[in-house]
This record gives structure tokens, sequence and C-alpha cells, in this order.
């Protein structure tokens, strides 16, 4: 049996020829221009899902980073900090020896004792240090310092109010379950620092060189080992903290890189793709215009 063929079927099966062409173009050259292959999930459900973890493990490693910058940042400017007050207690000790000479007058005492006041003045300067707005050695309580005067006396410092900061500690987290505290407590550094500041800087108004030679140059030498502790812990912290960023930085590039070859198209093979389609949709045209063309009109002619 022969299948008679109609123009009807000839026009309807050339057009769905032409659409399906049509389509192919579409899709190609969207997803060409759009520089992606995985536009929709129906493109590749499983590669589909792969990008989406793969950019949620992006942004989870990029707050990591971010978390780990501001770390180091903290704990470069407590390192600064630690500097400064080192070198006021250094300073503090070497006028503690000058005063434990029991030679000196009264108004070279009272001289060393305006110096050391101008010290304990730098010290609260110091420990109300700030980070990006916050105040780095108050704990969690970052917007205001932590450490204001509570009394003069005849222009010098007579004592500090008590410490104005929190005692729970910033932490960041660097990883998945990795978290590491970043602030150093400042009643643990500076509340031992100004009170043994404030009472050589008495012992000295008074003349009492026996006392600051018997007690608080050694008080002094315990209080800078303790600043040195701390700023030891600071090092260690903020060196784990540049190596953990160099990590996730690494894992970031990684993770690009994936994602890139998972929906990034191959620009090259695409625009190939483009062509040969475009040659066959125009050969179509072409083929249809020449099957359809003839008329009852070109036969009766």
């Amino acid at each position: 049996m022969t299948l008679r063929v109609t123009n009807k079927m000839l026009v309807t099966n050339s057009l769905s020829t032409l659409n399906k062409g049509l389509e192919q173009l579409e899709y190609t050259s969207g997803r060409l221009a759009a520089g992606k292959k995985l536009l929709v999930p129906s493109d590749d459900p499983i590669g589909t899902g792969n990008v989406l973890r793969m950019h949620r493990g992006l942004a989870e490693t990029r707050q990591y980073v971010a978390n780990a910058d501001y770390g180091i940042g903290m704990m470069l400017a407590a390192d600064s900090a630690l500097t400064d007050l080192t070198e006021i207690l250094q300073r503090a000790r070497e006028l503690a020896v000058y005063g434990a000479n029991g030679t000196l007058p009264a108004d070279s005492l009272h001289a060393l004792a305006k110096e050391v006041n101008e010290l304990v003045d730098h010290a609260v300067q110091v420990a109300n240090s700030t980070y990006g707005g916050s105040y780095i050695f108050g704990g969690q309580e970052t917007t205001k310092p932590p450490y204001a005067i509570a009394s003069l006396e005849d222009g010098n410092i007579d004592a500090m109010e008590p410490y104005q900061g929190s005692s729970l500690p910033i932490i960041v987290e660097v990883g998945p379950g990795s978290t590491l505290e970043i602030n150093v407590p400042g009643d643990s550094v500076f509340d031992n620092a100004f009170a043994e500041l404030i009472e050589l800087r008495k012992h000295l108004s008074a003349g009492d060189t026996d006392q600051i030679s018997s007690e608080t140059l050694g008080k002094l030498d315990d209080v800078i080992s303790q600043v040195l502790r701390f700023q030891a812990e600071v090092g260690a912290k903020g060196k784990r903290l540049e190596i953990t960023q160099s990590r996730l930085q690494g894992l970031d590039l990684n993770l690009q890189t994936l994602i890139s070859k998972t929906e990034d198209i191959d620009v090259a093979e695409a625009i190939m793709m483009l062509k040969m389609q475009e040659n066959a949709y125009r050969l179509a045209l072409d083929t249809t215009a020449r099957i359809i063309q003839p008329t009852l009109m070109d036969f009766l002619r």
C-alpha cells in the first residue's frame, strides 16, 4: 500500500523541522550569550544539584575567610596595643629604678612621679584601643570604653573605675566546628598594670624609695612578664588565623574552578555548534522553500 503524500503533509513536516532547528538555535545561542551551559535545572538535574551545593560551600568558605580576616585585624591591633603597654611598663620600671635611689631630692622624685602619671594616662588610651570602631579589650562589650579614670589628686590619676568590659569572649568561626577567641581580656591585662603604675606614682610622690626597691620593682616585673605572655598568645592566634585564611583561600579557588567546569560553557565548542545549527537551519529553509513553492498556477502556465 502506497502512502499518499499531500501538500499539507509536506508543509506540516517542513514546518516541524524548521521549528526544531529554530529551537536548537535558541537553546545554543541563549547559553552562549549567558556563558553557561546550565540555565535551568532540566538542563542537567545532577549537575545543577552539584553546582548548588558548591555555591553554598563557596559562600560558607568566603564567610570563614572574612571571619579570619577580621580576627587577624583584631590580633594585630591587640599586639600593637600590648607592645605599647610593654613600653610604658618598661619606662615605668626605669623610673622606678631611678626613684629607688635614696639620694634623689624631693623635686626630682616629684618630676619622676609626674612622668609616671603621664604613663598612666597613656596606658588608659592603650586600654581603650579600638579596631573597626570596636573596643578590642572590652570582650563582647565593644561599644563603650572598658576603662575610665575614677579620681584625680592634684592633677594626678589616683584611681581607675572598675573594668567596664564584658568577661564573655569574642569568638569567630573559621571552619565547620572550628572556632577561636580573638580578643584579649582587658581586666586580666590592664587591672594589674594600672594598679602598679598608680602605686609607683604614689610612692614617688611620697618619697617612699625603700618601698619602691623592696616591692614595686618586683611587681612591675611580674606585670611585664604577664603582658608578654598575653602578647605571645596573641601572636600564636594571629599566626593560626593566617594559616587558616590561606587554606580557606585555596579552597575558595578550588570551588570556583569546580563550579566553572560544571556550569560554564565551552565557548569554542558552542560557537562551532551554533554555526552548524545555523547552516542546518538555512539549508532546511532553502529546502522547504523549494518544496512548498509550486502552486496550481505554476502547472496552468
